[in-house]
């Protein structure tokens, strides 16, 4: 039972390391096509 519960973590590690990632590299992409475009975007916190 533990080795199936150790699986199923690992493949959820994966996947969030994954998403993370993926968003990661999304928002540099982003801030590229945004300072080429000449559109300087401030967001207010």
């Amino acid at each position: 039972m533990k080795s199936g519960l150790g699986f199923v973590a690992a493949v959820n590690l994966i996947i969030w390391a994954g998403i993370t990632l993926y968003l990661f590299v999304l928002d540099r992409r982003l801030k590229k096509l945004e300072q080429r475009s000449g559109m300087d975007v401030h967001y207010e916190k």
